[in-house]
């Protein structure tokens, strides 16, 4: 009995040195070895093969030497005239085929580039928690023109902007909407001076639907040029400050009583054309952010603007 396990005991041994073997024999083989002798194979002459892939044919050969030495077999009958596959060649051919296809999957995987995205410091406050369960996402704040610039120049490949402006020369998808209100940490919160961002087109509609119902202009406490201090001002006092709903709703606002009409806004995320080999983390990037910010996915469209 202890002598049938001495005998299974040396030839787990075995094994297990031979693999070892193989591993450090296949660790120093590389992939165009492999690809030279697929080439070969299907195209029956060493010359042919080793023209193709820009090498002499002695230089070709030795390639092929050293896939035959990586894996302890002769895969071909070096003959001078034609080459042929030995019987372990042929039943190897496939196996050799699929190595090389795995290998190419995984440089693919390790090389694929991070999709750039660019967007301001509200905006990424919400998208960006979400999209880091995603593939690789490089982020960079900058403020809407300047991602827009970005896009254009191609130092970026997605911008999240707001549909405030003409974004011409890009492709544009709609992966949100909501409103800009005045917020304050109470809705009942009496008539006071607001905080409001720069001059952009939601605070121009803003001050001129004022005017118009209330026949004096707005009443202004400060201009501060970020949506976030704005919404953090609010949200730790009692001022009110004129928001996008998302970023209100991170902050726990509520729309004052004495507002006028909201004013509407859409997110869009906008790119360059051109890019198919990234069109699947495109997808589902934009996917993920209509459901971020309460968009029917299956409903944004594409548009060139």
């Amino acid at each position: 009995m202890s002598g049938l396990k001495d005998q299974e005991k040396k030839h787990f041994t075995l094994q297990e040195s031979m693999l070892q073997k193989l591993e450090n024999s296949l660790r120093n083989l590389r992939i165009a070895d492999l690809e030279i002798f697929v080439s070969a194979a299907h195209m029956k002459n060493l010359g042919k093969a080793a023209l193709a892939h820009h090498l002499s044919q002695s230089a070709a050969s030795t390639a092929i030497k050293r896939v035959e030495a990586a894996f302890g077999v002769e895969l071909c009958t070096h003959e001078r005239r034609q080459f042929g596959l030995s019987c372990q060649g042929v039943q190897m051919l496939p196996k050799i085929e699929e190595l090389i296809r795995q290998a190419r999957d995984l440089i693919m995987c390790a090389n694929k580039s991070a999709i750039r995205m660019v967007t301001t410091h509200a905006i990424a406050q919400i998208a960006v928690p979400s999209l880091l369960s995603l593939d690789q996402i490089d982020f960079k704040h900058m403020r809407p023109d300047q991602a827009y610039a970005a896009i254009l120049q191609g130092d970026a490949d997605i911008a999240l902007v707001l549909d405030n402006a003409p974004w011409k020369g890009v492709i544009a998808a709609e992966v949100g909407k909501g409103h800009f209100q005045l917020y304050s940490k109470s809705k009942d919160i009496p008539l006071q001076p607001v905080l409001l961002p720069e001059d952009q087109m939601e605070v121009l509609f803003l001050q001129q639907t004022w005017l118009q119902i209330q026949s004096y202009a707005l009443p202004v406490k400060a201009r501060i040029p970020s949506w976030s201090l704005i919404g953090q001002i609010c949200g730790e006092t009692n001022e009110v400050g004129f928001l996008p709903d998302f970023l209100a709703k991170k902050y726990g606002l509520e729309p004052v009583l004495w507002q006028p009409t909201p004013a509407p806004y859409r997110i869009l995320a906008i790119y360059r054309g051109g890019k198919s080999k990234q069109e699947n983390q495109f997808n589902k990037i934009l996917h993920h952010l209509c459901t971020v910010f309460s968009q029917d996915h299956t409903s944004f469209q594409y548009s060139s603007l």
